[in-house]
């Protein structure tokens, strides 16, 4: 599964603010846990040099991956679906995290599209409004790598 955005790391208190302002929201169990099988005739590594340099041409865009096999372990924020409260969209232009939103422009990794609104604004620089204008059109799914400094494990 790959999310519709990508943010390297999160904090503790990002999750549990963006919990408190999305009743719905969910945080997922571990993804690409090692030792797991990969669906690709082998098993997730966990972090390992070559995972971390797979993470790391996702955030540069330094080369292109072949598939998801290779990635360290994740977990997802999932957003529900909406029409955001006065209240939602001021913590999401207050919160940081957005900031860090990055689509992967890499094949392999195998990014979710975007509504039409939400490619949009991506394409403007607006990685907020597309965050909103994806939630209305469905659920979000937001792929995060780090807990505060510490990799997901």
């Amino acid at each position: 599964m790959a999310g519709r955005y990508v943010v390297k790391r999160i904090t503790q208190d990002d999750i549990d603010r963006t919990m408190t302002q999305f009743p719905l929201a969910v945080w997922s169990g571990l993804a690409h846990a090692a030792g797991v099988a990969n669906g690709g005739g082998g098993v997730f590594q966990g972090w390992t040099a070559q995972s971390r340099a797979d993470l790391s041409v996702i955030f540069t865009g330094a080369g292109n991956l072949a598939d998801r096999n290779n990635l360290p372990p994740h977990r997802y924020l999932q957003l529900p679906p909406g029409v955001w409260t006065a209240a939602q969209t001021d913590y999401i232009y207050s919160a940081y995290w957005p900031n860090d939103l990055h689509r992967p422009s890499s094949a392999g990794f195998g990014v979710v599209g975007l509504s039409p609104l939400a490619s949009a604004e991506w394409q403007s620089g607006q990685k907020r409004e597309s965050l909103r204008q994806q939630c209305i059109a469905g659920p979000v799914s937001i792929e995060v790598y780090y807990l505060g400094k510490k990799e997901m494990v």
